[in-house]
């Protein structure tokens, strides 16, 4: 199964093992189809943990780890990179996306056709999504994931077209 990177262990939570899951979906409701992650350690070997306990708190997942029993442990997670088997968080709605999905895609201009640039990050915003994008020539902006601004995406093809004259 192919496993995709969705966020990072951001801290501790409380005296009995829980850490807070810092994630790049901004979906908590995809979590909770999980029973199981990976954790990796300074790009060492993902290793497995089963979840025993998920909830969230002011929109941050909190989540209670096997063997994770005191704040030390949890702790010691800090900083580790949550990864997860792609199915179990795939989006079922059309026109949903996985952030990993969207990151590096070419930016293309809807209207022309000319390369604009690729995407470098994906900011979570209430309203919408917000793209990040670096131009050919290395400055970036910010594009919000609206119709009015994407035409189409093409994961086949690996291409995002925009159409964002206002913000190049």
């Amino acid at each position: 199964m192919k496993k995709i990177k969705i966020g990072r262990i951001s801290g501790a939570s409380g005296i009995r093992g829980e850490v807070k899951l810092w994630h790049d979906s901004g979906d908590s409701g995809q979590l909770m189809r999980l029973d199981s992650l990976f954790l990796c350690r300074d790009g060492g070997p993902l290793q497995e943990y089963g979840i025993d306990a998920l909830r969230i708190r002011k929109k941050t997942p909190i989540l209670k780890l096997p063997g994770v029993d005191d704040r030390n442990a949890a702790e010691a997670l800090v900083g580790a990179e949550v990864w997860v088997d792609e199915e179990r968080v795939r989006p079922t709605e059309e026109d949903a996306y996985l952030v990993s999905d969207l990151i590096g895609l070419a930016a293309v201009d809807a209207d022309g056709g000319a390369p604009v640039g690729h995407v470098t990050g994906i900011v979570d915003n209430p309203a919408h999504d917000i793209l990040q994008i670096e131009t050919e020539g290395g400055a970036s902006f910010l594009l919000p994931m609206v119709d009015v601004f994407i035409e189409s995406i093409d994961l086949n093809q690996g291409i995002i077209f925009i159409k964002a004259q206002d913000f190049i």
